[in-house]
């Protein structure tokens, strides 16, 4: 007899629902804060069962997270944009920093910022899972780009050192004022060259270290 074929343990997930999900989420999460933003609810919000949230997000802390991953992969923040072997690493320096200015000026970005600030202080939790998601996982993708590139290989202390000097030095004026819901447009010229001379400054950072090592 000709064996019958093996059931499939489960329906493989949908990454429609999945980003439907995330999107809805985001949407609540913005609107109504994390406290007040339940499974249930995004369930609802998003047309999907609960038992398919959590098919998705083990909890709600896993659906923050990937919320906000999420909104760093909509910029090309990951690993596959920063590591690119046709590109010197001043360029790749430069192109990071444009999409993680353009990413500090979304509203939706902004509008979170002030989610966590408002909420932090009854629930450091939440400021962790932003934090971790967020700043971490970028400074994380810097870090190694500058320990693994031939013109940088920095050891684990310098390279983050650097990473950290990278990202604080994008931070400019604008981002403060979004801070404090002032007017912070920036345009792609100041956005251009924010990006060049931090990347350059960052390229005598790196040429420091290089000369302690």
């Amino acid at each position: 007899m000709t064996a019958k074929p093996t059931a499939l343990a489960g329906r493989p997930k949908s990454k429609k629902k999945r980003a439907q999900i995330l999107e809805s989420a985001a949407e609540m999460f913005l609107a109504h804060g994390y406290e007040r933003t339940s499974m249930d609810a995004v369930a609802k919000h998003s047309g999907v069962s609960k038992q398919t949230v959590y098919s998705h997000f083990k909890n709600k802390e896993a659906l923050y997270s990937a919320v906000i991953e999420q909104k760093c992969i909509s910029y090309q923040l990951q690993e596959s944009s920063v590591y690119k072997d046709d590109m010197s690493l001043e360029e790749i320096l430069a192109g990071f920093a444009r999409k993680f200015i353009q990413l500090l000026t979304d509203q939706h970005v902004i509008s979170m910022y002030n989610v966590v600030i408002g909420e932090a202080q009854q629930n450091l939790q939440i400021a962790e899972l932003f934090h971790d998601a967020g700043p971490v996982h970028s400074i994380g993708l810097i870090q190694q780009l500058l320990k693994t590139h031939p013109s940088s290989l920095l050891n684990d202390e310098d390279a983050y050192a650097a990473a950290v000097d990278f990202f604080n030095l994008l931070k400019g004026d604008y981002h403060m004022r979004s801070l404090l819901h002032l007017p912070c447009e920036i345009e792609q010229g100041a956005i251009d060259k924010l990006s060049a001379r931090t990347a350059k400054t960052v390229m005598m950072i790196i040429t420091d270290a290089q000369q302690d090592m």
